[in-house]
């Protein structure tokens, strides 16, 4: 593929998301609350944004300042993340389990200048934010705070009198211009502070609406539902750029339940499924609850966040008769770079490359290979990112002298320009659509006085249909005196009380007597990954 540096119409993304080449009629609904029934409209929405963006600069918002907002879904979120772009900040969208040490490291590291988090971590975030000099006042609530600990955003930002455009950039300035701050642990270490500019958002949602556009039976209209949390790069791409150009209504739920997520399928006739593979698992495991719920107006299930199997594909497929639509991407290329259509589907693959990429495939000394042939994915266009914040050795360790984006993904392109992801060369641990860094966790891990050395690899839970983590660990002489069941025990209840409950050690903890490292110090995954695969297979003989 030949990269171009395309020039796109709008420099303000809140520009293209509104632009409404749809032709969208002002009482459609737009966002719609899956437990309140609480609709908003297109029309509404604008003028919130309006009104908001008006007030943040009344405030004193200024350019290239950080608006943190920490909340599960809400009809909230998108009318505040798109009044901050519009006044020239930059929002960090956070997970909204995050503890008071996560969310603390978090908002020294987005320099966040405000903070609007949900009543139900309100405690949290005003803990945190007292932590790092956040004034109480700069820290809102996106509800109706029952217990009146912090005031409700739109009475701080919202006078119904005042409203204004999103400001003007040049070209230049938009390609420089932050929009988000996603955090994401890239190829290897401890999460990272991913920075996406405008461009980066306008040159992704432009190429994907034009792939979307060839395709006469991908669907682009209808509802949609979002299950995927909107601090997640998928769900904020999709439920609030993409919804929003296409005009389509997004039903909000706050957090996933199967039942939950068939009653609002049915209820609100969702014609695309967006999901993440475990979901897909969900469904097929539990007819008791899927079967009561209509699902003819689905139209595909369209997944991304983490591979799927090809055999859960096909047997979502014979369920509803119909297609599962694979997309590969990444935070760092503001999410999107491949999809499938159902035109172009071919089983395995997750999809062709949107336009506007220069992709190649390496090996491991860097060289190029012919299309078929297996190594690292390379991206070079538009989407990429800025770089890590603050972090030019992580940001010259993923994008290399001539502008590539080196993936930490192993996979080919067919003579069809259809795409495989087969392996992975990074370390980055994904457990359903979240993100896990063995480095934070072997770092945690360190700090409990039974641990002397650990490693963390991730594993395939088949149960789970997900990775998860595992840890080796080689024990201090208190560990040692310890049963090594009531040491591993130990560990583990020390583990789940320092992180957020997915980076929990799901894949058990193996104790080794030394933790196999090379000349240089690096931990040798490879080894570890071996070690499980042969006492995996002798499991497996031992119950034959």
């Amino acid at each position: 593929m030949v990269f171009k540096e395309n020039t796109y119409k709008y420099t303000n993304l809140v520009d293209l998301v509104l632009s409404n080449d749809q032709g969208i009629s002002g009482d459609k609904p737009v966002y719609i609350d899956a437990n309140t029934d609480e609709t908003v409209s297109y029309a509404q929405l604008k003028t919130l944004i309006r009104q908001a963006t008006a007030g943040f600069q009344r405030i004193g918002l200024q350019r290239g300042d950080c608006v943190c907002v920490f909340s599960p879904n809400h009809l909230g979120i998108p009318p505040i993340f798109l009044s901050v772009l519009a006044s020239g900040g930059y929002v960090c969208p956070t997970n909204p389990a995050f503890n008071v040490q996560e969310m603390e490291k978090l908002l020294i590291m987005s320099k966040a200048r405000y903070f609007i988090a949900h009543s139900s971590n309100l405690d949290t975030a005003l803990k945190a934010a007292r932590l790092v000099g956040i004034p109480a006042s700069n820290v809102w609530c996106i509800d109706d705070d029952p217990k009146k600990r912090a005031k409700h955003w739109k009475e701080i930002v919202v006078d119904l009198s005042e409203e204004a455009d999103p400001i003007k950039y040049t070209a230049a300035e938009c390609r420089n211009a932050l929009a988000y701050l996603c955090f994401s642990s890239g190829t290897t270490g401890p999460p990272k502070g991913v920075k996406i500019s405008h461009h980066n958002f306008i040159a992704n949602a432009e190429e994907l609406n034009g792939l979307i556009k060839t395709s006469k039976a991908l669907p682009n209209h209808g509802n949609l539902l979002a299950i995927v949390p909107l601090f997640h790069i998928m769900g904020l791409f999709r439920f609030i750029n993409m919804s929003l150009i296409q005009g389509r209504a997004t039903v909000m739920m706050a957090q996933y339940d199967l039942e939950k997520m068939c009653q609002m399928i049915d209820k609100h006739k969702i014609t695309s499924v967006v999901v993440v593979p475990p979901m897909l698992l969900h469904l097929l495991n539990s007819s008791h609850i899927v079967d009561k719920y209509d699902f003819s107006h689905v139209r595909s299930f369209n997944v991304g966040a983490a591979p799927v199997s090809l055999a859960m594909a096909e047997a979502i497929t014979k369920k509803f008769q119909k297609p599962v639509l694979q997309g590969y991407g990444m935070t760092e290329v503001a999410s999107v770079l491949t999809v499938q259509t159902p035109e172009t589907y071919m089983p395995g693959s997750v999809g062709r490359m949107i336009s506007g990429i220069d992709a190649k495939v390496v090996d491991e000394n860097g060289n190029d290979l012919p299309a078929g042939e297996r190594g690292e994915i390379c991206i070079k266009g538009p989407i990429v990112m800025l770089g890590y914040l603050d972090n030019p050795k992580a940001t010259a360790e993923t994008i290399d002298g001539n502008g590539y984006l080196h993936t930490g993904d192993i996979g080919y392109m067919d003579k069809l320009g259809n795409w495989f992801i087969v392996d992975r060369c990074k370390e980055l641990i994904k457990f359903n659509a979240y993100q896990i860094a063995p480095a934070e966790l072997e770092d945690t891990l360190l700090k409990c006085p039974l641990v002397s050395d650990a490693a963390v690899i991730g594993i395939f839970d088949d149960k789970r249909q997900t990775e998860v983590p595992r840890a080796y660990i080689s024990l201090s002489p208190a560990g040692k005196a310890l049963d090594e069941q009531e040491a591993i025990q130990q560990i583990h209840s020390f583990i789940n009380a320092k992180v957020i409950h997915y980076k929990r050690l799901r894949g058990g903890i193996q104790l080794i007597d030394v933790v196999p490292k090379s000349v240089s110090g690096k931990i040798l995954r490879k080894e570890l990954r071996a070690l499980y695969l042969k006492q995996k297979q002798t499991t497996s003989r031992a119950k034959l």
